[in-house]
């Protein structure tokens, strides 16, 4: 079966398997609740019913598991799809979404407000500040060169900026109290999303709508500038507007995804691959299916770390632990040809 018969057959495997994982997700976790008592809790609002169970079940359900659920669902086609479009503009298989120094932006903005003491949503706030900066500066470090639609250039910066602001994170651990303030920053750094809450939740789904509806808009000439400029150029594409639009778009993906779960590497890098052995490389098809991909990939790490009884694993290193060994396997994909 071709490319395009494909596409719409794994759609709706994949959106299948999403849906159940999601319902399933519930009953995963440390309070054993069962499927008819979430099922009446997640209805009671609307339904208007008399409650027979306890408060404190309720409140896993809708405060601590569905925003839980549904920020998996969203970091994960996040970062896969960042890591897609990243793949697509940069002709280049090993990009990942922190290409530009994102997360070690993010890291150093976390890690710094965690120095001061501040809240949880002082934190979250520092991090995307520090994400939006390093991809700025990555950009004006391009820019001083006079070639900043040259995307190896731009690549050069993000590895000068991602340098730089990891230098600064060294410097803020070496700083922080080694009794509270560094073990927060080590365990925010490997990415979790225990924290995560229903106002994450409406603040990250807006910037993420946002983000895939722009890119989903301009699929036809992302996959004309993935042929070559020159032959974007005479399809009458606009190429330094393309190339911005990506590299906006997938950043606000990328930096929205740290700012709120911490770094979680590999899932952009990795997802994308799976999704392209599967559909081929039209980005349109590539992207939509690495968002549901990434998303199914996260949410099952994420309650494979919540049923593990009496600890709970950095998301982060789950992700790294699973990632790695696909990645070796995609290294003789790329030997090839991609």
């Amino acid at each position: 079966m071709k490319g395009n018969a494909r596409y719409p057959v794994l759609m709706s495997i994949f959106i299948c398997g999403l849906i159940a994982a999601f319902f399933l997700s519930f009953l995963i976790g440390r309070y054993p609740i069962a499927p008819k008592t979430v099922t009446d809790i997640a209805l009671s609002r609307l339904l208007h019913m008399e409650p027979y169970w306890e408060s404190t079940l309720e409140k896993v359900v809708l405060q601590v598991r569905l925003p839980r659920i549904l920020l998996a669902i969203l970091v994960g086609g996040s970062l896969s799809m960042a890591g897609a479009s990243y793949q697509t503009l940069f002709k280049n298989p090993m990009v990942s979404p922190d290409i530009l120094g994102v997360s070690a932006g993010a890291g150093f903005g976390a890690a710094f407000a965690m120095l001061q003491n501040s809240s949880w949503a002082k934190i979250q706030l520092f991090a995307l500040a520090g994400g939006l900066a390093a991809v700025g500066l990555a950009y004006l470090v391009a820019s001083l060169s006079g070639r900043r639609q040259d995307l190896t250039i731009l690549i050069l910066g993000g590895v000068v900026t991602s340098s730089l602001f990891q230098s600064l994170l060294s410097v803020i651990k070496t700083l922080a109290d080694t009794d509270s303030q560094l073990p927060s920053i080590t365990f925010w750094l490997m990415g979790s999303l225990g924290k995560g809450n229903n106002q994450d939740v409406l603040v990250m789904l807006p910037a993420v709508v946002v983000s895939i509806s722009i890119l989903f808009l301009f699929r036809n000439r992302i996959d004309a500038l993935s042929a070559g400029e020159d032959e974007a150029l005479s399809m009458g594409v606009n190429v330094p507007l393309v190339k911005l639009v990506v590299i906006i778009c997938s950043t606000l993906l990328t930096v929205v995804s740290v700012s709120i779960c911490g770094i979680i590497g590999w899932v952009g890098m990795v997802v994308p691959h799976i999704a392209r052995a599967l559909t081929g490389a039209s980005y349109g098809r590539l992207s939509s299916l690495s968002f549901l991909i990434g998303a199914l990939f996260l949410l099952i790490i994420d309650n494979i770390i919540r049923g593990i009884p009496g600890v709970e694993l950095p998301l982060g290193v789950m992700t790294a632990l699973i990632g790695t060994p696909v990645f070796a396997v995609m290294l003789a994909r790329v030997k090839k040809g991609w």
